[in-house]
């Protein structure tokens, strides 16, 4: 079974997370069963966006039949400032997305920056993964109304609203073609219902992975023990990202 994972990260200094070697990073990814992953900054959502789109960009590298990279970019440093890193990020970098974190990046979905990075990055091809589900500027609803002035762009909700609103990331999703769902984080029943509400062309697999083992196992068996049958869990694990991001993943 192959199994891209569409929400991991890279370990820096915030968070409490350990920095550690990619390459120790994809071996632990290995062994947990998956054969690709996208990967985003940690320390970027807190501090200098663009030395720390550098520092994922030349860290992955070497393995880019593995991992594929996300940047991120600054609201606050203005539109015009935030969209020339966003094309540096995806045509000096390679990058392949955005990620974009309102709660820790300290942004209002309202903020004037966000809707013309968010089509700029429609027009890039890069599809735009939030962190979601925790307010006051990260619920599923509040994404939505954004994502839906932007309909060319493709809008992840990164953790499906988490377990506290999940319901709102289903009805985000149904009311809008352009937003995809990652169940990162959302408890088994949760999770199920979202799956069974929802377009599932629409959903993805993610797990947080990075900040510490066994978070990649834990989440694929969330999704093996829930009664999907295996051509549901085939788009979820990989069809879908594949779909987004055509990459050729050395296992996959």
């Amino acid at each position: 079974m192959k199994i891209i994972d569409c929400h991991t990260h890279f370990p820096g200094e915030v968070l409490g997370a350990q920095p550690r070697p990619i390459e120790q990073i994809r071996a632990e990814f290995e062994r947990a069963g998956l054969c690709g992953a996208w990967i985003f900054t940690v320390d970027g959502l807190r501090k200098e966006s663009a030395r720390n789109n550098d520092i994922l960009a030349e860290s992955t590298r070497n393995h880019r039949d593995f991992f594929v990279p996300f940047c991120t970019v600054d609201p606050h440093d203005g539109a015009e400032t935030a969209i020339k890193e966003l094309q540096r990020a995806q045509q000096q970098l390679d990058m392949k997305g955005l990620k974009l974190h309102p709660w820790l990046q300290a942004f209002s979905l309202t903020h004037p920056a966000v809707l013309p990075i968010l089509r700029k990055a429609g027009e890039l091809g890069m599809p735009v993964i939030f962190h979601d589900g925790t307010p006051p500027y990260s619920s599923p609803l509040q994404i939505a109304a954004a994502a839906e002035k932007c309909p060319q762009t493709t809008i992840i909700l990164g953790h499906a609203g988490l377990d506290y609103l999940y319901n709102d990331a289903i009805i985000a999703c149904n009311r809008l073609p352009n937003i995809y769902l990652c169940g990162c984080a959302v408890s088994s029943g949760y999770l199920k219902q979202i799956i069974e509400s929802c377009d599932i062309n629409r959903i993805l697999y993610g797990s947080d992975g990075g900040f510490a083992e066994g978070i990649v196992e834990h989440a694929i068996d969330k999704y093996l023990h829930i009664g999907l049958d295996e051509a549901v869990r085939q788009k979820i694990f990989y069809d879908n990202p594949q779909k987004l991001l055509p990459t050729r993943y050395k296992n996959g």
